[in-house]
């Protein structure tokens, strides 16, 4: 008799992957555009003598939010995705024009999987009331 093995993942052990997942590629986003926003405050440097317009320091404080917001979220899961989905949600779609929707998705990605966390846990715990 053949025996097949299969492995059975608990479903808490899928969350601590997904939400490891969530804060590396956190870390990764945050040093990706992090790399973006000292480029832009060096070029602001290499013109002493003309400031940048108001839109641009605006835009560059919703850069300097994005960034906080991975930040935020490898310690505060809640809070940094909120910062992060927000300032993504402004940043992007004033900074990157008809790029807005796709760099939006790649850069709110750890907050969305963190979302299937929370909502996988909220179901678990569901269930686990109703038995």
């Amino acid at each position: 008799m053949q025996t097949t093995s299969t492995t059975q993942h608990s479903p808490s052990s899928v969350l601590r992957v997904v939400r490891l997942s969530a804060r590396i590629l956190s870390g990764l986003l945050f040093l990706f555009w992090g790399a973006f926003f000292v480029e832009h405050l060096s070029w602001f440097r290499s013109v002493p003598t003309e400031s940048p317009p108001l839109k641009v320091w605006l835009l560059s404080f919703l850069h300097l939010t994005l960034l906080i917001g991975y930040a935020l979220l490898l310690k505060w899961e809640k809070t940094g995705s909120i910062v992060l989905t927000c300032s993504a949600l402004f940043f992007f779609s004033f900074a990157a024009g008809v790029n807005a929707i796709p760099f939006i998705i790649v850069s709110v990605f750890p907050a969305m999987l963190l979302a299937y966390c929370w909502k996988q846990e909220r179901h678990q715990q569901n269930v686990n009331t109703t038995l």
